[in-house]
Parts: structure tokens; C-alpha cells; sequence
């Protein structure tokens, strides 16, 4: 038997991305039912997992500019990155950083109050906005209890989504598996984010999750959706053999470097600096 819910948005997915995107459609108009499914609790989604800090210029009166955050973006990327997405992504970012000071999250800060900002690898100026060494911990809970001030975001977790429902032009919902009853629910409804997150999950030995797999894409694609720039994969190079478990990106960030095991800076012969 054949369940049936229904939502005005649905967003697959309750990392970061999924949860944000909750709170601005629901400050956006506070009478659209919006559901978020999600195929593990909440605060186990791999957005929990980040260490290091998030990317943002917000002491332009210390020497650091947009402009350069943006050429810094572009420049790591080899000059790959989807230039106009790296500038609007640099200059919402300080904005970003303040608003989720007002809904609580607890920045690290300097000896004068200030929120404090450290060197990540890539910089060219100290920018990396943290909380102790479990940022991703304190951002999807900053977040996670901002939803629970919205009575029209409802939470299905440890749901599976298993497809994209349409009659070819339009959108009409999702099918999804109850993982704790097995029952089979139509979610009908009116609009989708996907926010499913990376796919690292598909090589042996990865820093990801062991829900970081493709099934956001992989519904997507099924549904005619075009993907981009799937041969982009986020890699860190300080994981720990053969667990896969990360060294904070901020070792790096601090002074760390790399060797091999000839106790060699092997680095320096693909990236000079």
C-alpha cells in the first residue's frame, strides 16, 4: 500500500545547504508547507563532519578585500570555477557570517570580542571564520534549532527518496521509503531543492560519510535533469590511513605540511605555493 503526503516544497537533503534553504523559504512566506527529507537524522548529515572554518571577508579594515577572496576562489579552483557563481558566492558570504551570529552560532573570537579568522590553505589573507576545531557542528546546530522556530517546516528523517515524480514538464512530487516502517510514501508537491550533498562515498578510501553517496543525483539524472561538473570532486589530503577519519584543514592552515614517506615536502613539485 501506496502512502500519501503532501508539501508545497520539498527539499531533499539536511545538511548545510537543505537546512538554509528551509529557513529562507520559510522567512520568505510563512504559509508554504515545507517538508525536508533526509535519509538520516538531522545532526548526522556529513555537514556535521566540518572542522576547519568557512571562507569569508569580514575585516576589510585589516587589509583583506572581496576582491581578493574572489581572485583566491577562482585561482584555487585553476581557473575552472563559474566566475560570476565565485563572486556573488565572496561577496554573500561576510553577510552569512553575521546572521548566523544573530541566530547563536558560537564563533571562536580574539581577546576583544571580535570574531576570530584563521589561515587556510589557498589564502592570501587570514579569512576562515571558526568555532573551535567542530564548525560544521555548530552551523547545522545553529541552524538546525533556527528551523524549530518555523511551525511550517516539517522534518522527515531517515526517509529514502527513490525518485523524481513529473509527466515530462512539470514537477509533481517524490517517492520515498520510511526507513523504520518500510512503507512506501508518494510526497506530492508543488516544488524541489535537491541539496543531497557530494558522492565521495563512491571511492574506497574517502573523509566522506558513509551517506555522502549520489542518490540526489541519481534521481536527478533519471529525471532528465542535467548535471554539471561531475568530474569535480572535493579531496582532502590529511585524512588518516586506513580509517579515512580528517585531520582538520587547519593543521595546514597553521604551518602544517606534507610528507612522503622518504620524509620529503613532495608538494612543492605540483604546487609551488
Amino acid at each position: 500500500m501506496v502512502e500519501s503526503i503532501e508539501f508545497d516544497l520539498v527539499i531533499c537533503g539536511s545538511g548545510l545547504a537543505g537546512l538554509r534553504a528551509a529557513i529562507e523559504a520559510s522567512k520568505k512566506n510563512s504559509k508554504v508547507k515545507i517538508g525536508v527529507i533526509s535519509k538520516v537524522q538531522v545532526m548526522r548529515s556529513h555537514s556535521v563532519s566540518a572542522e576547519g572554518g568557512t571562507a569569508a571577508v569580514i575585516f576589510e579594515d585589516e587589509g583583506d578585500t572581496i576582491e581578493s577572496h574572489i581572485y583566491d576562489t577562482i585561482k584555487g579552483s585553476d581557473f575552472l570555477a563559474d566566475q560570476d557563481v565565485a563572486e556573488r558566492l565572496c561577496k554573500e558570504m561576510p553577510k552569512e557570517i553575521y546572521q548566523m551570529e544573530r541566530w547563536g552560532m558560537p564563533w571562536s573570537r580574539r581577546e576583544n570580542g571580535k570574531i576570530d579568522q584563521r589561515w587556510f590553505g589557498g589564502y592570501s589573507f587570514p579569512r576562515a571564520t571558526y568555532a573551535s576545531d567542530k564548525v560544521g557542528f555548530y552551523e547545522m546546530q545553529t541552524l538546525y534549532d533556527t528551523c524549530q522556530k518555523f511551525d511550517n517546516i516539517e522534518f522527515l528523517n531517515e526517509w529514502f527518496a527513490t525518485s523524481i515524480l513529473h509527466d515530462g514538464q512539470t514537477f509533481r512530487g517524490l517517492t520515498a521509503i520510511e526507513l523504520s516502517s518500510g512503507t512506501f510514501y508518494q510526497i506530492k508537491a508543488k516544488a524541489l531543492i535537491i541539496a543531497t550533498g557530494g558522492a565521495g562515498r563512491l571511492y574506497s578510501f574517502s573523509t566522506y560519510g558513509h551517506s555522502s553517496t549520489p542518490d540526489g543525483l541519481d534521481m536527478a539524472y533519471r529525471a532528465g535533469i542535467a548535471l554539471k561538473d561531475m568530474e569535480f570532486v572535493q579531496f582532502h589530503p590529511t585524512g588518516i590511513l586506513p580509517s579515512g577519519i580528517l585531520i582538520t584543514e587547519g593543521a595546514r592552515g597553521e604551518g602544517g605540511y606534507l610528507l612522503n614517506n622518504k620524509g620529503e615536502r613532495f608538494m612543492k613539485n605540483y604546487a609551488a605555493k
